[in-house]
């Protein structure tokens, strides 16, 4: 005697994408966990090959690295040739991929209101006066945009070189070279000042108000790159001047 296959009733066909919705929500945040935990590692292995190459470019260079994106000496061109065969030869910053963090907002809008998504440096740099910070002046901070000698950095372990960018209504959207020639004109993409660490609420546009290192990019901190090659986490409150010119605290 045959029997007929058994089909599904709409009732239990109900119940099978009731369970398999009620997992998705229940992966769904995990997943987002995971991948942001999968960015997090992917932005600190950018920041080892990035102090790889500043390395390497001490070495060609007299010890010398830059201290400051401007005129004298962008890090994001100067380092190109010592981040592999691959970008040797390039003159465009754009293509290197160790410049990008994937956990930058895609969303949102920067000053002018540009895209955030158009973002094309992601990192900030070091431009602090360590052997005057000047922590109580007007500033609350004094910048060196000369290139200084790596060996000169004290205690280089514990001094931060370069971190994730903040992203906000402020702040200016490099687009391209030409962006990235008129933000190093006036020290857009550096941090030599108290206002500029993550903690810091001054956003107002305008003198040095229109840079932050990112508050909350992987968890409640961000990523950093540190004078003697090695990158690691800091959360925000403790992302303090100590960290860029080794005095004080965060005021």
């Amino acid at each position: 005697m045959k029997h007929g296959h058994k089909a599904f009733t709409l009732i239990e066909l109900l119940v099978v994408i009731s369970i398999i919705a009620l997992l998705m929500a229940i992966l769904m945040p995990a997943l987002g966990r995971v991948r942001k935990q999968a960015w997090g590692v992917y932005c600190l292995n950018n920041l080892r090959e990035i102090g790889v190459a500043m390395h390497a470019y001490a070495h060609d260079n007299g010890d010398f690295i830059p201290r400051a994106l401007d005129n004298k000496v962008k890090w994001l061109l100067a380092f190109m040739p010592f981040l592999g065969e691959e970008y040797k030869n390039r003159e465009d910053y754009r293509e290197v991929k160790v410049y990008q963090c994937p956990a930058f907002p895609r969303t949102g809008v920067g000053q002018g209101g540009q895209r955030n998504a158009d973002q094309t440096v992601d990192y900030v740099v070091n431009a602090w006066d360590m052997d005057k910070p000047s922590l109580t002046s007007g500033d609350k901070g004094k910048q060196k945009d000369e290139p200084s000698k790596l060996s000169s950095i004290p205690r280089h372990a514990e001094r931060i070189y370069m971190a994730d960018n903040e992203a906000g209504e402020w702040r200016p959207v490099i687009l391209n070279r030409r962006d990235l020639d008129i933000a190093s004109v006036f020290n857009l993409l550096d941090v030599w000042s108290t206002t500029q660490l993550p903690m810091s609420d001054q956003t107002t546009v305008g003198s040095n108000l229109t840079r932050r290192v990112a508050r909350d990019r992987h968890r409640s901190g961000c990523n950093n790159l540190f004078f003697d090659g090695h990158s690691d986490y800091l959360a925000a409150e403790d992302n303090t001047s100590r960290y860029w010119c080794g005095a004080g605290a965060w005021q």
